[in-house]
């Protein structure tokens, strides 16, 4: 056998590969939620589960974190590299809660005068 049939049959010979993407697992609230159908909180959602939006990368996520609190899902325009033309995509797989109560707001409590 030449070496241009050897070729041949090792090209023939070979399965095929499937070229995936590798998968990641995110695990929270607002991810199981989503896969159960339901939307996903912009105010409470790690950038990870902001990752599982379509159209929605690590530096989109990251924006979309940082531009927290929404007061409605509209407000996802002042992102940069959202339009109005993403925000109808993601308008069916997204909610604005309340955001998250965070550390750094001190809590006082009241004093009472005698």
């Amino acid at each position: 056998m030449s070496l241009v049939g050897l070729a041949r049959a090792w090209r023939t010979e070979r399965p095929p590969v499937a070229l995936r993407e590798p998968r990641v697992v995110v695990d929270g609230p607002d991810a199981r939620a989503l896969r159960d159908g339901e939307r996903l909180d912009l105010n409470r959602a790690t950038a990870a589960e902001l990752e599982l939006l379509p159209r929605i990368g690590p530096s989109m996520a990251r924006r979309i974190v940082e531009a927290r609190p929404f007061a409605n899902v509209d407000e996802l325009v002042r992102v940069r590299g959202i339009g109005a033309r993403t925000l109808e995509r993601l308008r069916p797989l997204v909610q604005v809660g309340e955001p998250p109560r965070t550390s750094s707001t001190p809590q006082v409590e009241p004093r009472t005068v005698r």
